[in-house]
């Protein structure tokens, strides 16, 4: 299915049907997995089915820190229950719970399903060495399942699979006659053009492309155009002028600035270092003539509040003097992969209800989430990402599934205005400079600019037809592995498969498992990388036999997963690739891994086996360190802060599971002083914080080796307790038993949330999740609160249970709950224009033109009109109105908002 053509609707129907409307095989209420690739998608999935399922089902996201969330009310529920988690989040999952949730499994639906196929290249054969690539996670995982549970009814969504479509459907089908239900159906024109940019002139708009084809006037040689009848933007500095981005962003601003006053919501996709372009943006907004043209003024009543919390999240978590912050004051959301995720879905909700007409975000934002756009700006269609073979930064194209993927969500229905999806690449038509010895460069530039868009354009219209056969991951990772072996250790055809079953990483080179990038090193790393596929199958199959595996075991339970893969279905493959597949499964079982015992451990900590063998090491010592946190709710900040600071020290020098960074000045500079950002990130008083310019690359240490690689260290260690103490594998975790079977101190339970939110405090971790207070200041200043209601509920509160969860949800439980009384519907007198009224009610659909609001009925014909809405109403595209005409009054209202 195509972006936007209802896909979301079909897992709608389907959880429907498996969930509510089926009688459960077991006390416990059915579950249904919903995978999806991103945060920022499984939130909106997550508040999206909160609202459409309230009171039929459970729904839960569990994307974030812990593993199984502060309540485990889903664990035991006679409820249905919706699962949302990303792959890396449901693959944790099944680790820690693995039979409790298949058990239940009653739907399996995967989302973006067209990301299981990966780009070739030798940044993918890099990303196997690296352990992350996410479409070899996404086939593991999928098979798995689909493996232990061949009769789960499953679903894969995807808008933008093209040739993938049909082995995507196989695999999930498990049928090789299967076939993608597709539709070339499109619920909303998808327009792509070019905004035209040169000095002194306001630009017009080019239109090239609607739905995949070419776009023009029968009898016409001239394009299809909009003239753009506002001032032209100010003339800028030499310096600003000087660059020609800056120049074709600030013209982008300035252009969505005046589209904004007529009611249109507008995205600006950054490829490239979106802290420049939030720097240029803010001193831009801070001369005059920007100024005045910004018209955002902060809604009123509800809304109003929910800006204010995103505010104060955003001086939160980034700071008084921080581009973020700057621009949300005027209208202006920004989202990016470094932004933490509680601001990130905050400034999502800013742009779903509307309250900020402008977003400037990158790719991350755009990954399957629906959100209200009707006009997306590109500056420009090529992105800086890193290159982990050259390990240097690079400047790539963007690919055509990325850019179809973004194009889609411009026009979407039920969240733009209009029916119509416009994405336009911003083009300058002449230099900007003024200054002599730039003129070569700057018209180089603008050549280069447009046979980037005029490449993609082809690309577009030459892929409007479904593609070639693709590639499975794990075809790809048994190829580099057999490539590197033949090409660096000679190994020959005949004699390959043999080799792989008997050797291990670390003899092909002892710094496989060290991050190390030289030849040898890389395919070591590749191997291990499918020994961890194999021995995560391996242990899952032998948890539910309850007995060790065999060879014989082994070599039948792969060969099974192997007809589950991707791989299997993608296209026709050589026999070797899963004969090497099996056999090096044999080989973990008889001579890799042949300890039963270490196998389980390896499983629990979930990395690859190599890593996990190192990891070894100092998971003892990470265990100690945990156990002896039991006086953490006694302590200050900083000698909790030196808890995940000993913790970590055990980590920083480990390229393997311990923390890494790029090979450039400012991220090793940030690793040297990594204690300095943890002090920051977990908010201990009177710390250095960064400046604006350096914010984002603080946030990505903090996601990629505070959040993700300390958090998984103290994660596996937290599992591998669980597992040791509980009495089988279907033990279900609870916050009554959760002490006792792991042996540790409540910091175990808490750590990995305290540094996804970014606190020292459990208390401020409880209350920001829990919607309790809408900042780490707020959520401190209750911390009295509860220690007051604590005092009186026990008669010497210790350090345990100052951060015992059971009794902050006690003390939550306490609070007097705020009756809120729902608002009466708003009524407005209209004027009849295309009806006598003579049958009383009509269902109506909004449509803001010239300063009025024109009612139309669903085939699109006029009944009425009305004046134009005030500020800062939100969500009307997807509300229900209703015309009604009785005694001789005309009105329309409200008859559904969607919460």
């Amino acid at each position: 299915m195509r972006a936007p053509s209802g896909k979301t609707l079909v897992a709608n129907l389907a959880i429907i049907k498996e969930l509510l409307l089926r009688e459960p095989a077991n006390l416990l209420g059915p579950l249904a997995l919903y995978i999806v690739p991103s945060r920022a998608l499984a939130g909106e999935v997550e508040a999206k089915l909160s609202a459409e399922l309230r009171g039929h089902a459970i729904v839960t996201g569990l994307y974030g820190g812990s593993d199984w969330g502060i309540t485990d009310y889903w664990l035991t529920s006679e409820q249905p229950v919706v699962l949302i988690v990303t792959v890396e989040k449901a693959d944790a999952l099944l680790r820690y719970l693995g039979p409790l949730v298949t058990g239940r499994m009653a739907l399996l639906v995967v989302d973006e399903a067209h990301q299981v196929v990966p780009e070739a290249g030798e940044s993918t054969n890099v990303s196997f060495s690296e352990h992350s690539n996410r479409a070899l996670r996404l086939e593991a995982l999928v098979s798995r399942i689909l493996s232990e549970r061949p009769e789960v009814v499953r679903i894969a969504l995807t808008a933008v699979a093209g040739g993938a479509a049909g082995p995507v459907a196989k695999w999930i089908e498990g049928r090789r006659g299967a076939e993608a239900v597709g539709v070339r159906y499109r619920s909303t024109r998808q327009v792509i053009g070019v905004l035209e940019a040169s000095p002194g002139s306001s630009g017009r708009i080019l239109l090239d492309l609607m739905n995949g084809r070419p776009l023009y006037l029968r009898g016409e040689e001239d394009p299809v155009f909009l003239p753009l009848r506002y001032a032209p933007m100010p003339d800028l500095r030499a310096t600003w002028r000087d660059s020609l981005n800056r120049f074709n962003c600030l013209n982008v601003l300035w252009t969505a600035l005046h589209l904004a006053e007529e009611d249109q919501r507008i995205l600006i996709s950054v490829a490239q270092e979106p802290e420049r372009t939030m720097r240029w943006y803010k001193e831009a907004l801070e001369l005059p003539a920007w100024s005045a043209v910004v018209g955002f003024e902060a809604p009123d009543g509800h809304l109003g509040e929910r800006f204010e919390e995103a505010r104060a999240a955003c001086r939160d978590y980034c700071g008084d003097d921080s581009f973020e912050l700057f621009l949300l004051e005027r209208g202006i959301a920004t989202n990016h992969g470094q932004m933490p995720q509680r601001l990130r879905r905050l400034m999502v909700e800013m742009i779903e209800r509307r309250i900020c007409p402008i977003t400037v975000a990158t790719a991350t934002l755009t990954e399957g989430v629906n959100l209200p756009f009707d006009l997306i700006f590109l500056t420009s269609l090529k992105r800086r990402s890193w290159d982990p073979v050259a390990e240097a930064p690079i400047v790539a194209p963007f690919s055509s599934a990325e850019f179809r993927n973004l194009a889609g969500r411009a026009g979407r229905p039920g969240a733009s205005r209009g029916i119509e999806g416009m994405t336009l690449i911003a083009l300058p038509t002449a230099v900007a400079t003024r200054a002599a010895g730039k003129l070569r460069e700057q018209n180089r530039q603008m050549r280069d600019r447009a046979r980037d868009y005029d490449d993609m354009r082809q690309t577009l219209i030459r892929e409007e037809r479904d593609a070639d056969a693709v590639d499975g991951p794990l075809a790809l990772l048994l190829e580099r592995i057999w490539d590197q072996a033949s090409r660096l250790l000679g190994i020959q055809p005949d004699a390959f498969i043999d080799w792989l079953e008997r050797t291990a990483p670390a003899e092909v080179s002892d710094r496989a498992g060290t991050g190390a990038s030289d030849g040898r090193a890389r395919l070591g790393d590749a191997m291990d990388e499918l020994d961890g596929v194999l021995l995560t199958a391996i242990e899952e199959a032998a948890r539910i036999a309850e007995a060790a595996m065999t060879r014989a075991q082994a070599e039948e339970l792969l060969a099974g997963l192997w007809s589950r893969s991707f791989t299997s279905v993608a296209a026709e493959r050589e026999a070797w690739l899963e004969a090497a597949f099996v056999r090096r499964g044999a080989g973990v079982v008889d001579h890799l891994y042949p300890d039963s015992n270490e196998r389980r451990r390896l499983y629990h900590y979930g990395f690859t086996p190599l890593i996990g063998r190192r990891f070894e090491a100092v998971a003892g010592r990470i265990r100690e360190l945990i156990e002896a946190a039991a006086g953490y709710g006694d302590a200050d900040a900083q000698a909790r802060i030196d808890v995940f600071e000993e913790i970590g020290s055990l980590l920083q020098g480990d390229r393997g599971f311990g923390f890494r960074v790029r090979q450039t000045a400012g991220d090793q500079a940030l690793l040297d002083d990594w204690a300095d950002v943890l002090a920051w990130w977990m908010n201990e008083p009177h710390v250095r914080a960064p400046a604006p310019e350096d914010l984002r690359s603080w946030q990505r240490f903090v996601g990629d080796n505070l959040d993700f690689r300390l958090g998984v260290a103290i994660g596996a260690v937290v599992a591998q307790a669980w597992s040791d103490g509980a009495a089988d594998a279907y033990a279900i975790p609870s916050l009554a038993e959760w002490k006792a079977t792991t042996g540790l101190p409540w910091f175990g339970f808490w750590a990995r949330e305290l540094l996804r939110i970014g606190t020292h405090d459990p208390f401020v971790a409880f209350c920001i999740a829990q919607g309790l207070a809408p900042t780490r200041e707020s959520a401190t200043a209750r911390r009295a609160e509860f220690d007051a209601w604590l005092a009186d509920e026990l008669d010497a509160p210790d350090a345990e249970s100052r951060i015992d969860p059971q009794l902050f949800l006690a003390w939550q439980q306490s609070l007097p709950r705020a009756a809120r009384a729902e608002p009466a519907p708003r009524v407005v007198a209209a004027r009849l224009t295309g009806t006598d009224g003579r049958r009383g009610r009509y269902s109506v659909i909004p449509v803001v033109s010239q300063g009025e609001t024109r009612w139309l009925d669903p085939a699109g014909f006029e009944l009425a009109v009305t004046p134009e809405r005030e500020r800062g109403h939100s969500n009307r595209a997807r509300s229900h109105f209703e015309l009604q005409v009785a005694e001789g009054a005309s009105t329309v209202q409200r008859v559904f908002k969607p919460t």
